[in-house]
């Protein structure tokens, strides 16, 4: 064992070194910052961890931090059981899948907003934008507020919240006052009998199991989850992938003359470049990684950025980002999580990773980078947080 500094920026900026040194040197690793904490790094380790929930808990949160109370990424069964299938009621797989053509619509709509200007940085332009209007959408929100709430999100995950403890956000906003207020808006309607619009947040009100419902508190947990597990991480895979493409050439060729590998370039791009780096689990006895001694309450991130590129399960090429590797191999990423955390929100994300690529190299012709992309700061996520680039446009061809 030996230690790592999950906080070195040089951490953050060669990641898959970093997770390659700890897979041959050290799979159980230490850090110290805040506090002494772990982390797995081979897949093996990772799989194990996430299998055994009744010793590897997520009941004090997915991160560092401890943080009890929500739903899902904060419960084991049969709570978790419990909310999944509750919540599953509004947001089902065939459910998300539907929304493809009005996706597509709105893909071509930001993207209408900047063609003609020739260049500029996608993160602002397209990949920030594109999953909070999704998800706005889906709830049946205002999206301009939606967009305006992604600053709440950002700060859940900025490398200046303590690690160590979780500011609650202010609970008298202008934004919570607005999704109180739809909230006690749909319960009236529903109490009346009225109709109510066909979105989640009309499913999340009324949903009842066993003959409970949810609170709306937790309501609100889970809409809070959705602006953070669904914005940024999706802001991240489009990015990501683009990025990724642009840098290899001979990848984007392959792609451009088969679109038909379009959903096997994202999940290249999901292990590849997996948007979120880990999550944490705790353990709820004393035991032993490796034969290192763990006391109860140890925070232990599994890695999910290392587990996808482990040679051990990948083979020698792990390191290398191929779309034409093997679908049946590629799928086994474990950039959603492994389990019964594994993603819900995962179809959704494929869908919006697949039309929004696929329409960016169809529509920007000769799309090429201008700059350095800047990395993004959250240390739990992996990916750029701007994306400079310049496109022909039928002026300048």
């Amino acid at each position: 064992m030996s230690d790592f500094d999950f906080f070195d920026p040089d951490f953050q900026k060669n990641t898959q070194t970093h997770f390659q040194r700890m897979q041959r040197e050290c799979p159980f690793a230490h850090a110290d910052k805040p506090f002494d904490w772990y982390a797995v790094t081979r897949e093996a380790d990772v799989a194990e961890l996430l299998k055994d929930w009744e010793l590897w808990t997520s009941f004090s949160g997915p991160g560092l931090a401890n943080q009890s109370g929500g739903v899902l990424v904060t419960v084991d069964p049969p709570e978790h059981l419990f909310d999944r299938r509750l919540i599953n009621k509004a947001f089902s797989p065939a459910q998300l899948l539907a929304m493809e053509d009005d996706i597509t619509a709105l893909i071509n709509e930001l993207i209408d907003r900047f063609i003609e200007e020739g260049e500029g940085d996608l993160v602002p332009l397209f990949t920030m934008p594109v999953p909070l209007i999704v998800i706005a959408r889906l709830l049946g929100l205002d999206e301009d507020l939606v967009t305006q709430m992604r600053p709440l999100a950002d700060a859940v995950i900025h490398p200046d919240t303590p690690p160590g403890k979780i500011e609650r956000p202010e609970q008298d906003t202008p934004q919570t006052r607005y999704l109180r207020s739809m909230m006690d808006s749909r319960r009236a309607m529903h109490a009346n009998g009225e109709k109510m619009p066909d979105d989640v947040l009309s499913t999340l009100i009324t949903a009842e199991l066993d003959g409970r419902t949810l609170t709306d508190e937790e309501v609100m947990g889970f809409m809070g989850f959705l602006f953070i597990a669904g914005s940024q991480t999706t802001t991240q895979l489009i990015g990501n992938l683009i990025y990724r493409l642009l840098q290899q050439p001979d990848q984007l060729e392959l792609l451009m003359n088969d679109w038909s590998l379009l959903p096997n370039a994202v999940e290249e791009s999901l292990r590849f470049d997996a948007p979120v780096n880990g999550l944490f689990r705790t353990n709820t006895r004393d035991t032993e990684v490796h034969g290192v001694k763990i006391p109860q309450d140890t925070k232990v991130i599994c890695m999910f950025g290392a587990a996808n590129i482990d040679p051990e399960f990948w083979g020698e090429d792990a390191g290398e980002f191929n779309i034409m590797r093997n679908p049946q191999l590629t799928k086994r990423h474990y950039a959603f999580g492994k389990g019964i955390h594994y993603c819900m929100g995962a179809p959704l994300a494929r869908l919006e990773g697949r039309v929004a690529v696929k329409a960016i190299f169809e529509r920007l012709p000769n799309l090429r980078l201008t700059g350095e992309p800047k990395e993004i700061a959250a240390h739990v996520m992996h990916g750029v947080d701007s994306l400079p680039v310049a496109w022909d446009t039928a002026e300048g061809s």
